[in-house]
């Protein structure tokens, strides 16, 4: 036995010492799986995801005859997308009023940026094409219907939360992540994703309760980032499929070997056929979600309808995100948009800032069209935007009251639902607007989720369940359910199929 162990250290202190040139380890091909690592062919996706030998054994179909590869179920694809610094949702962008919803007009919208001019009950001066009521000179709906068809807009419904947010600050808890992960929002390679180093994955917080250590998000924010969610090794990465597989097949007799050389009484057949199947799972996988397929480079129509997205920098920010989470490989993710905090005096930088959120917001609700798909887009901001009631008549001021100042009582965030095969549906006597305003402020007091970023957040997920016809799931998923017996007052959407 002393003689064995020797063998078997001197081998592995002679694997470590080996140069890393591929197919050459001094003079001989790879021949091990340490080898094969060792080249950076393998990164820990491939084995990684085969499953743990306690999963296996913890399922109840660990022993069932075939290895099929386990199915994969998501529910609608979600995006939250932020506005750090406080950008101007209600009144110039989405509608707002009284008790009586989005059309029960208050008396005057300046402190919301709208001049007497562009009062909502002027003709002309609201849009609802997509169900949501906005301006009709609003910053986003330009930039969404820039990037859209206009059966998209029909296919498009939406509802807006009148809620304080803290301003120009990451402390606010209202992102629902990984709410929406529990809920059903869940991703073949990972979880979460989001263009901030965070726990979030965004700028803001995640509830505390809702955290989940075990499914971080992961930082993406280019092409590259994407690809390395499934990377094999820079040396793999440049390989065909046709000489990827070969090499696969190569690791999975060489772990096949190595099982059949443990003695039978050492490990029964049963745990070798879960660790085969396990092998076997993996090489499926790695073939799926090869560094290729979630590239949205190499995606033609992904990159065709990104390009609706008029800033380049914009653009190869968001594409990454928007293609893995409407694909499927990522459950959730969140998109950080600098530049929200406008209120410089001027309303130009803010109507720029807001049209490229509608660009953006558009184009995912494009490619979710063009890839027959549903997606949810849900937008919040950290505060709002204030004016002193001075016009700027610039041709990009457009005639609207100057931002110039942060103001969370003025704050809100929207939700935009697109489904692929007609307008997602209202649920009876449903209001598109929770809680509202009085006297051109949010009114603290009209709803749970008026004063309070956590409840805003549950509220969200409570909508985005109503949407799988599991509204009644809601404690489970955040531990609690504040709204009680009024939760209806604070859904809108019915079942979407």
């Amino acid at each position: 036995m002393k003689d064995e162990k020797d063998i078997d250290n001197k081998l592995e202190q002679e694997e470590e010492k080996e140069v890393l040139n591929p197919f050459h380890l001094e003079g001989h091909k790879p021949r091990t799986r340490r080898e094969f690592m060792a080249q950076g062919f393998l990164g820990s996706f491939a084995f990684g995801l085969a499953p743990s030998l306690m999963s296996l054994l913890s399922s109840k179909d660990a022993f069932a005859a075939d290895c099929a590869t386990p199915t994969f179920k998501s529910k609608t694809p979600v995006i939250v997308i932020e506005l750090a610094g406080g950008g101007n949702i209600p009144g110039s962008n989405v509608m707002v009023g009284g008790q009586g919803g989005q059309e029960d007009f208050m008396s005057a919208y300046n402190s919301l940026g709208l001049p007497p001019n562009m009062h909502p009950k002027m003709a002309g001066m609201i849009n609802n094409e997509m169900g949501l009521v906005f301006h009709s000179d609003s910053g986003i709906l330009r930039g969404i219907q820039s990037a859209t068809s206009v059966s998209t807009r029909m296919n498009s419904e939406g509802a807006i939360f009148c809620a304080t947010s803290a301003d120009d600050t990451a402390n606010n808890q209202f992102n629902p992540v990984f709410w929406l992960n529990k809920a059903g929002a869940k991703g073949q390679v990972n979880q979460l994703a989001g263009t901030d180093q965070s726990e979030s994955g965004g700028r803001s917080k995640a509830p505390k309760e809702s955290v989940n250590p075990l499914i971080a998000p992961i930082k993406i924010t280019s092409s590259n980032d994407a690809r390395n969610l499934v990377s094999l090794g820079n040396q793999l990465n440049s390989y065909d499929s046709s000489k990827m597989n070969k090499i696969l097949d190569t690791m999975s007799e060489l772990s096949n070997n190595k099982l059949n050389s443990i003695p039978r009484r050492s490990l029964p057949d049963a745990i070798k056929s879960l660790l085969d199947c396990s092998i076997s799972q993996s090489k499926s996988q790695v073939a799926s979600f090869g560094p290729n397929a979630l590239d949205v480079n190499q995606d033609l129509v992904a990159t065709e309808v990104m390009k609706k997205i008029s800033s380049t920098g914009l653009r190869n920010r968001v594409a990454p995100i928007a293609k893995l989470v409407i694909d499927g490989y990522i459950g959730a993710g969140t998109i950080v948009l600098n530049g929200y905090d406008y209120h410089d005096k001027t309303r130009k930088r803010g109507e720029v800032a807001d049209f490229q959120l509608g660009q953006i917001m558009g184009a995912i609700m494009e490619l979710a069209a063009a890839k027959q798909k549903d997606v949810v887009i849900y937008v919040v901001t950290d505060g709002g935007v204030s004016t002193d009631g001075s016009v700027d008549s610039s041709p990009e001021g457009r005639g609207k009251l100057n931002w110039t100042g942060d103001s969370g009582q003025r704050s809100s965030s929207f939700m935009m639902v697109y489904k692929k095969d007609g307008k997602p549906r209202l649920r009876a006597n449903a209001n598109r607007q929770i809680g509202h305003f009085t006297n051109g402020v949010i009114n603290k007091t009209a709803k749970l989720t008026s004063n309070s970023v956590i409840n805003l957040a549950k509220a969200m997920v409570a909508n985005y369940l109503a949407l799988h016809g599991e509204e009644g799931k809601l404690a489970e998923v955040v531990n609690d359910n504040p709204f009680g017996s009024k939760l209806d007052e604070y859904l809108i959407f019915e079942k979407l199929r």
